[in-house]
């Protein structure tokens, strides 16, 4: 594909891309039989450094496993951000969504990549995953309007994965439902669980709600999504994270998405590559993990498991 803009009918570009996947990006591994997690550890709200691998435990379908190595921040990152540009974004929204894309660019390394994938009614393809430095052009190109197809565009971000280089997180940017895709977007989630890719979702609420009550339903929500998608479908960038490990950052207004789209390539540096060869385990089918860190009030995030 070019390195400039074009733009895909729907259907022909989710097909398009579903076969462009190389068959390596269908699997979750590392190499020929590890598995690569990216954890991220927390306390009180913030990142915690210096572990090392003998602070993780880690359990593969409820097997102890061996850590064989850990990393901090020194394999190259690719960043794909997934940017709604439908008609209510149109004009000053639009400058902002741009501006808080360019920060999240200035957040990376000269040795990193950024690709773009914008949506609305249509799906574009801007950037492919390429250095930081050539962004700016592309987003400059972007135009707001039309419905949003946020489930095809983000199957579309996930299949470039095959083409992105070392530790790969994906930005997806919404103010609204979906509203025009044609994927259910549970088999998206289903194609989220093949990948290693990290998801975070920015989205903008006016008014933040965080009580007990608000918190308790946001919950409820989630967890029936899976039965009734159209109908909760709010909740899908927050399964799309939980599945990857990720999380959903909400901006109160537009003058924060430079702000929140930076933090999360921050917070995404701080996470923790573990890496092991699963023993003890069947190689195929789904795999649950989990991943316990020492140390009191410490929190761990990582993604719900992986498909092989």
């Amino acid at each position: 594909m070019r390195d400039d803009s074009v733009t895909h009918r729907l259907g022909l570009a989710v097909m398009a891309m579903l076969l462009a996947i190389p068959a390596q990006a269908q699997t979750f591994r590392s190499g020929v039989d590890a598995v690569a997690l990216d954890v991220l550890v927390t306390r009180r709200g913030g990142a915690v450094p210096g572990l090392t691998a003998d602070d993780f435990t880690v359990f593969d379908n409820g097997v102890e496993q061996e850590i064989d190595a850990l990393m901090v921040d020194d394999a190259p990152v690719t960043l794909l951000l997934v940017l709604d540009t439908s008609g209510s974004v149109r004009g000053a929204p639009l400058t902002q969504l741009r501006a808080a894309a360019l920060a999240a660019a200035e957040a990376l390394r000269p040795t990193d990549r950024v690709g773009l994938v914008t949506f609305s009614d249509k799906l574009r393809l801007a950037v492919e995953p390429s250095p930081p430095a050539k962004l700016s052009e592309s987003l400059a190109r972007v135009r707001g309007g039309g419905a949003t197809a946020l489930y095809d565009g983000t199957f579309a971000a996930l299949a470039l994965r095959g083409r992105a280089v070392g530790r790969t997180v994906m930005l997806v940017f919404s103010d609204g439902y979906d509203t025009a895709s044609w994927l259910d977007p549970l088999d998206v989630l289903d194609a989220a669980r093949r990948s290693d890719v990290v998801v975070y979702g920015v989205r903008l609420d006016h008014v933040n709600r965080d009580g007990w009550a608000d918190r308790r339903g946001r919950t409820l929500a989630r967890r029936w999504f899976v039965d009734e998608p159209h109908l909760f479908g709010r909740e899908y960038l927050p399964n799309l994270a939980d599945e990857t490990g990720g999380s959903v950052y909400v901006a109160e207004d537009l003058e924060r998405l430079r702000v929140v789209f930076a933090e999360v390539v921050s917070e995404f540096r701080s996470r923790y590559l573990l890496t092991y060869v699963p023993t003890g385990v069947d190689v195929g089918g789904w795999h649950k993990l989990e991943v316990k860190v020492r140390g009191r009030g410490r929190s761990v995030q990582v993604r719900r498991g992986y498909l092989r």
